[in-house]
């Protein structure tokens, strides 16, 4: 399941600036990044990078989908527990 989301700095809740800051985000501390689903047809929720469901593709788009969209990136927990960021 594809789903549009946001990406933010839990610790601040900060924009997250870059893709690659946000690959490294979550490389290095998952439980820091709070991605937040940002579709006006589904229920609103939000997941720390370090218990984000299997199975489902988060369309990020950064640095704030509502004010800055300068990048994209996919993000998704597989299976193994691995965050990938494509």
């Amino acid at each position: 399941m594809f789903v549009n989301a946001g990406a933010k700095l839990q610790k601040d809740y900060s924009d997250i600036p870059t893709k690659k800051a946000l690959k490294e985000s979550l490389r290095d501390n998952p439980g820091n990044v709070v991605i937040y689903t940002t579709s006006e047809l589904s229920a609103k929720e939000s997941h720390n990078g370090a218990r984000l469901p299997i199975g489902n593709k988060y369309q990020v788009t950064g640095p704030n989908p509502y004010t800055s969209r300068k990048w994209y990136a996919t993000v998704e927990k597989l299976a193994n527990g691995t965050i990938k960021v494509s």
